[in-house]
């Protein structure tokens, strides 16, 4: 058996927190089949920013059996290359993962010699994108892309959410030379679809037609996730339907999206139905348990954008295991699967009309609800747990291994405008400009 180090962010499934998110979910994903088994593993979590943690220690490390978890402090301990690489050097590992693309790229900076796997969660410049847009700053492609660069270049190989991730990583790849004559035949990129623990309950829900219809939302309100629709297709179904009510987790992402929320929040204020709107915030794990027994439908809207057509959805995978119905925009790869066995009820996206017409015919049909909850469920037993997904990664950290081209000289591809290239090649072939870039290769 190996001995595995990963890099991801906190906090995981095993703390009590409040802010468990799709980071800790990923990280936890790929630490417990290794633990299973029998892989030594040292896992390494950041704690993110402004998430209340500014008295606690910048370490903490917890071991049970063959899991030493570090819990440490973003900035003055995840960021420091020194920090990481002691870490390195006390236990010596085989390989070295980093799950999501900033852990990645941590780990591209200290994994040295080390065969090196980059789990990439979510679409990075489709993020990016997205972020540009609602703060109207290209600035955010070259921070996202810094970040997503250096995997790209350093990872011998690589994991993604979505089949349609995997494509366009592999696209990604050929753009930096990556799909060159030492890497033909290898399957590089893999698949691996979020998914949760086999063990969740499965909860069957008891309603009446006449009863009060729940709707849940749960983690963060992102960037991708459509608002205007969620809340026009709600205040919509309230106004027809008195029997329907919103009830909402999570919020705000501190440091990343401080947008998208509020303007959410400040809708819900001002609409005439706002006793029938609740919005928790960020709460204790027993909080989330207590509303996942309220909730009679589990709902998510996305915009139309390239995170969504190429990302995926923890809450819709989360709502599959606990028993919880799904109402859907259609766009990420997940939604479509589960239309496509049809497990789950959807709306097109920017459509809040027809979702409130969904949000009723829902409220009206809980025997429907019912059959479509044990549909989803049966296909998360069989597609989306823990030890159904990563059999890739289990085969790879049987025998960690380089990439065909770790240690080539790298292929670097040719970027300049045909108007650039042309000025160049009609320039002064002496000097030290000249020099210079042809000792580059350019």
């Amino acid at each position: 058996m190996k001995r595995i180090l990963i890099l991801g962010i906190g906090p995981i499934s095993i703390e009590d927190s409040q802010k468990f998110h799709a980071g800790g979910n990923r990280a936890w994903h790929l630490a417990k089949p290794l633990l299973d088994h029998g892989h030594e593993v040292i896992l390494v979590c950041m704690r993110i920013t402004g998430h209340g943690d500014e008295h606690e220690p910048d370490e903490e490390i917890q071991t049970r059996e063959r899991l030493t978890y570090y819990r440490c402090h973003e900035t003055r301990c995840f960021a420091d290359d020194a920090y990481l690489r002691a870490i390195i050097e006390k236990h010596q590992p085989h390989a070295v993962i980093g799950a999501c693309d900033y852990p990645a790229s941590r780990a591209a900076r200290v994994a040295g010699d080390l065969p090196f796997w980059a789990d990439i969660h979510g679409y990075p410049m489709g993020e990016a994108q997205a972020k540009a847009y609602h703060y109207d700053e290209a600035g955010y492609l070259h921070h996202f892309w810094n970040i997503h660069r250096p995997v790209l270049f350093r990872a011998d190989r690589f994991s993604v959410t979505s089949e349609r991730q995997r494509m366009a990583t592999l696209g990604e790849l050929g753009a930096a030379g990556r799909l060159n004559q030492h890497t033909f035949g290898e399957d590089l990129v893999s698949t691996i679809p979020i998914a949760w623990d086999p063990n969740t309950p499965f909860r069957e829900i008891q309603r009446k037609k006449e009863d009060p219809f729940t709707v849940f939302f749960c983690g963060g309100y992102n960037l991708w996730c459509d608002v205007d629709t969620l809340f026009l297709g709600l205040d919509l179904a309230m106004k027809r339907d008195p029997r329907i009510r919103f009830l909402s987790t999570g919020g705000a992402i501190p440091g990343h999206d401080e947008k998208t929320f509020p303007r959410f929040e400040a809708m819900v204020n001002a609409s005439p139905y706002r006793d029938r709107y609740d919005l928790r915030g960020w709460v204790s794990r027993d909080e989330l348990e207590t509303c996942f027994t309220e909730a009679h439908l589990g709902i998510n809207a996305d915009l139309v954008c390239a995170e969504s057509l190429i990302g995926a959805r923890n809450r819709i995978t989360e709502f599959m295991a606990r028993g919880v119905p799904i109402l859907t925009t259609l766009a990420t790869e997940i939604s479509q699967i589960l239309f496509y066995k049809g497990a789950v009820l959807t709306a097109p996206p920017r459509s809040p009309e027809l979702l409130a017409s969904e949000l009723i015919l829902a409220a009206n049909h809980p025997e429907k609800l019912e059959t479509l909850a044990r549909q989803a469920r049966d296909i998360f037993e069989e597609l989306y747990t823990f030890p159904h997904t990563v059999g890739p990664l289990l085969d790879w950290c049987s025998n960690p291994r380089h990439s065909g081209d770790f240690g080539k000289q790298p292929v670097l591809l040719d970027y300049r405008r045909d108007e650039q290239i042309q000025a160049d090649e009609s320039a002064p072939k002496s000097g030290l400009k000249h020099r210079i870039k042809r000792w580059l290769k350019f």
